[in-house]
């Protein structure tokens, strides 16, 4: 009897399991209650009339009390996007895995008074959040409503999936409330045109690498303000190190504390503890509100310079799987991204981040992962084998990937198969070859993996694969450059490649700066090591000069990068911002936006430079430039 008890139990666990899996993954959208538009609803509708009627939790609350991360919508579609909330956990809690079964949480799949009921009594128990979609600010009409899950395992996390119930090419507002009346504020989000479509106009925004110790997420507050489909996050969305001065900016109401003690996040409450802290920012909370996130990853949200399979090389060459995982999913539980996810499968195939999203027929843009699936760096793991080098024989190696084969072949399908004017590739580190004194600058980018690099060329010559333009952060540099085959000055140019400086994270002339003036860098580009033997390096080849400050070594910096690196038409390292890509059916325009400083709250903007990319040709035409070009 104790055996068929126990294996009872769990059977009764493994459903819980994989009811977990089917709702929560995919992310809930348990119930609507009220829509216009009914024939676009047919099949849920019907299911929602043979259902007994839910009463409306009440809106009584102070807007945001209660959702100590705001609100957030992502992955927009042309009817729908993902929403995304969290419950303070002390306020309201929510279902627990071993609470969820199929008479208490389903699409409306099972009719019947005893389903019904069950449903019923978990709303009325208050461990969902109501949410509201409305075409009107004040809600004064409704859209949408319906109730999802709070899931207590997972940080109280609400995630619902909108697609396949929303107009195309329409904005909507949203809202979360609580059965004791808490409700968040309220957000903005927009639906994409219908693939295939006609469109003439999309704005895009992107940015990255937002290291919340080093200063104010100034930047942010300014992209909010602007007009645009979505914005792309190209990662390193958190730093997983803090606590030990050389990753703290000095900002004593920027310091985190992780719940482990440590100085680098390795359990999956620092990872949370960090996205929890993040989030609580007043400008990164704004943009959440006023625009749905497209993201990826780059290193940081699992640790500095990752590569397969699950290594950290600056804290141990073992492979750390456990770690990986805690950060693949805590990305997932706040990122309010439309990927596959899997905690029972081995960490690299937990989650596929990489994906196509396509607005009408503009633009398809491709996401890539750079860090899940990637060898290892090609001349070793040491600082100075990956930084500032003079490279070796395993950057051509042709059994070296940075994507793994699954994604190449479907990265480079997706682009011969593309029909939309533009395809953009949003990329996170560096595709253009960086030299410095015919040294590799950074092998942790594209320099590292050049066949793969090669066969991405190939494929877009070969095809004739028109308007190629690839979106980068990493570097905390703004840059606009040619992608080519060959980099010397006759390679065949197949491209253009835009990217993007940091929002806080130290660019090269304050990684040069703290360097020169023995400030430990908080998140520079490269690391210590390189950075003194760049300074030594600088410093012996202006030795004759009597006084060599960090200004002049930067700018001698800038005029060997662009002595030696020809593709390159635009660099700045000097400081932060974010950047917008305008496509439309003749050009594309890139507007780059620079914030005046990050150590105090509050910054002015200013044009950094604008460029344009002709439709049908590989040309970059400078239009505005206003950097400080002596500094």
């Amino acid at each position: 009897m104790k055996n068929r008890n126990n294996e009872t139990a769990k059977l009764s666990q493994g459903q819980s399991r994989r009811l977990f899996l089917k709702y929560f993954l995919a992310g809930t959208a348990v119930l609507a209650l009220e829509t216009s538009g009914l024939n676009r609803l047919a099949s849920l509708t019907s299911k929602v009339q043979a259902a007994p009627k839910l009463e409306a939790y009440p809106a009584a609350g102070e807007p945001g009390k209660g959702f100590p991360q705001s609100i957030a919508s992502g992955d927009p579609t042309a009817s729908g996007m993902m929403l995304w909330t969290r419950v303070d956990p002390e306020l309201e809690t929510g279902f627990s895995n071993p609470e969820i079964s199929s008479t208490v949480i389903y699409y409306m799949e099972q009719n019947g008074k005893e389903s019904d009921k069950n449903l019923r009594d978990a709303i009325d128990g208050g461990k969902f959040v109501m949410f509201e979609v409305s075409r009107s600010e004040d809600f004064s009409t409704v859209e949408l409503s319906g109730f999802s899950p709070i899931w207590k395992d997972y940080d109280n996390i609400v995630r619902v999936d909108l697609d396949g119930t929303l107009e195309p090419d329409q904005v909507y507002y949203y809202r979360f409330i609580t059965k004791s009346g808490l409700v968040s504020k309220t957000g903005k989000s927009k639906t994409l045109p219908v693939p295939g479509s006609d469109v003439h106009s999309a704005t895009i925004g992107y940015i990255s690498c937002q290291d919340y110790t080093n200063g104010y997420f100034n930047a942010l507050g300014h992209m909010a303000e602007e007009e645009m489909d979505f914005f792309l996050h190209l990662g390193d969305y958190i730093y997983e190190a803090v606590g030990e001065e050389a990753y703290q900016g000095g900002l004593e109401d920027r310091y985190i504390e992780l719940p482990s003690g440590g100085s680098k996040a390795f359990t999956i409450e620092d990872y949370r503890t960090l996205y929890q802290t993040y989030r609580t920012d007043k400008d990164l909370q704004k943009l959440h509100e006023r625009h749905a996130i497209v993201a990826i990853w780059d290193d940081h949200e699992f640790a500095n310079d990752t590569f397969y399979p699950a290594v950290a090389p600056d804290d141990s060459e073992a492979s750390d799987p456990t770690r990986r995982l805690f950060a693949n999913q805590v990305w997932f539980e706040y990122m309010p991204a439309r990927v596959p996810y899997d905690p029972d499968k081995s960490f690299d195939e937990s989650i596929k981040i990489y994906r196509t999203v396509t607005v009408g027929n503009l633009v398809s843009i491709l996401l890539t992962d750079e860090r899940l699936y990637r060898d290892s760096h090609p001349c070793g793991e040491g600082q100075l084998d990956r930084y500032f080098t003079s490279g070796c024989e395993g950057i051509q190696q042709s059994s070296r990937s940075m994507l793994g084969r699954p994604q190449r072949d479907w990265f480079l399908n997706e682009l011969k198969q593309a029909d939309s004017l533009w395809k953009v590739w949003g990329n996170e580190v560096q595709v253009t070859e960086l030299k410095l004194l015919q040294r590799f600058f950074n092998l942790d980018a594209w320099d590292g993996y050049a066949y793969e690099r090669d066969v991405i060329a190939q494929t877009v010559l070969n095809n004739n694969i028109e308007n190629f333009i690839a979106l980068t952060g990493d570097f905390h540099t703004f840059e606009a450059s040619y992608l080519q085959y060959d980099y010397n000055r006759t390679g065949e140019k197949y491209g253009v490649e835009l990217m993007v400086g940091s929002v806080t994270s130290s660019n090269l002339r304050e990684t040069i700066r703290n360097a020169m003036q023995n400030i430990p860098d908080t998140s520079g580009p490269i690391p210590s090591e390189a950075v003194s033997e760049l300074v030594s390096t600088l410093h012996s080849k202006l030795g004759s000069l009597s006084t060599i400050t960090a200004e002049l070594l930067f700018k001698e910096l800038q005029q060997i990068i662009k002595l030696e690196n020809p593709w390159i038409e635009l660099f700045d390292s000097t400081t932060h911002g974010y950047s917008l890509l305008q496509l439309t059916k003749t050009k594309a325009v890139c507007t780059a936006y620079s914030v005046d400083q990050i150590e105090t709250e509050d910054a002015s903007k200013s044009l950094l430079w604008q460029c344009e990319i002709p439709n049908g040709e590989v040309k970059l035409t400078v239009t505005e430039d206003n950097r400080l070009l002596n500094i």
